[in-house]
C-alpha cells in the first residue's frame, strides 16, 4: 500500500511532463451484467471497446465472464476470462545499409552517433491488422467504509495473458538509386507475409481505491492507483495507472460511471502516456 500511495503523490508531475515521452488521446467504454447467486456467488459478463486517439482508430474489443465469491463482509475473490481483439496501427520500420535501425529519416545518410554515416535503403511498412488475445484473470479484493463515509480498497491481480503467432503483410520499398540532387528513385514495392511470434505475459496489478460512499447518496466519486508488475521481469512496473471519476446509482440494478484515466507505460511497447476518457454502464440484480 505505500508503495501505490508514493504514486498517487507522483503521479500529478509525470501527467503534465512529456520530455521523451508520446502522449496520445483515447476513449475507453464497458458494459457488465452482473448476477447474484447464492451462498455469496455472483457472476460478471461485460463487453468494452477503447479508441486510439479519440475517435481516430479502433484500439481494442473485449468480452468477458467471471466469478465471484464473498467471504464474509469485506473480503471477495474473483476468477474471470476475456477475449481481446487488439488492433495494431501501421508501422514502418526504415532500413539502412548494415541492418542499423535508425528512427524514422528519409535523407540519402544518416549520421549515427558513432560518428559513421549510413546509406539510406529505404522501409518497410507492416499493416494495420487485429490479433486475438486470451487472458485469465484472479484477484483478491478487501474493502471497508471508515467514519460511515470514505471506503477504501484494495485489490491484488494476477494477470495472464496469452497472444498467439499472427501473420502480417509487410510491404518492402527499396532504394534504386538517389541522383545528385538528393532525388529517390524507387524500385516496384514487394509484398510478403510476416510471421509475428506467441507470447505470454504475467502481471501482478496492484490498486488502491478511494471512495465517497455515504449512505443516501447516489453518487460515488473515487480516485484511484494502479502498478503493473511484470512478474516475467523481476516486478518491473510495466504500467502505472490513475483514475479519478464518479460512479452514479441510477436505481438500485442501474449504474453509470464516468473516468478520467492517466496511463504511463514504460515496457516492450515503449515510452507513452495515455489519457483515456472512460465511460461505463453496470445493470445487476
Amino acid at each position: 500500500m505505500k508503495r501505490i500511495l508514493l504514486v498517487l503523490l507522483a503521479i500529478l508531475p509525470m501527467a503534465v511532463q512529456a520530455q521523451d515521452t508520446e502522449n496520445f488521446g483515447a476513449v475507453w467504454t464497458e458494459v457488465g451484467v452482473t448476477k447474484v447467486l447464492p451462498y455469496d456467488l455472483s457472476i460478471d459478463a461485460g463487453v468494452g471497446f477503447r479508441t486510439f486517439d479519440w475517435f481516430e482508430d479502433a484500439n481494442r474489443f473485449d468480452a468477458s465472464i467471471g466469478l465471484g465469491y464473498k467471504l464474509g463482509k469485506y473480503v471477495k475473490f474473483g476468477l474471470s476470462y476475456t477475449f481481446i481483439a487488439k488492433h495494431y496501427l501501421e508501422k514502418t520500420e526504415y532500413k539502412y545499409a548494415g541492418d542499423f535501425d535508425f528512427p524514422s529519416y528519409q535523407g540519402t545518410t544518416y549520421a549515427a552517433p558513432d560518428g559513421l554515416s549510413y546509406d539510406y535503403e529505404g522501409y518497410n511498412t507492416d499493416a494495420a491488422h487485429w490479433a486475438p488475445r486470451h487472458r485469465i484473470s484472479f484477484d483478491v479484493s478487501a474493502d471497508k467504509r471508515f467514519w460511515k463515509t470514505l471506503r477504501i480498497s484494495l485489490r491484488e491481480r494476477y494477470q495472464f495473458t496469452h497472444q498467439s503467432s499472427r501473420n502480417v503483410n509487410r510491404t518492402k520499398y527499396r532504394v534504386d538509386e538517389i541522383d545528385d540532387d538528393g532525388n529517390i528513385q524507387w524500385e516496384e514495392p514487394t509484398t510478403s507475409v510476416k510471421e509475428k511470434a506467441a507470447w505470454n505475459r504475467h502481471l501482478l496489478r496492484s490498486r488502491l481505491k478511494f471512495s465517497i460512499d455515504r449512505k443516501g447518496w447516489n453518487w460515488e466519486p473515487f480516485v484511484s492507483a494502479e502498478l503493473h508488475n511484470d512478474m516475467g521481469n523481476s516486478f518491473h512496473i510495466d504500467k502505472i495507472r490513475c483514475a479519478a471519476g464518479t460512479e452514479y446509482a441510477i436505481s438500485k440494478v442501474h449504474k453509470l460511471s464516468a473516468a478520467y484515466i492517466f496511463t504511463h507505460e514504460n515496457d516492450d511497447d515503449g515510452n507513452e502516456n495515455i489519457h483515456a476518457i472512460s465511460i461505463g454502464y453496470k445493470y445487476k440484480f
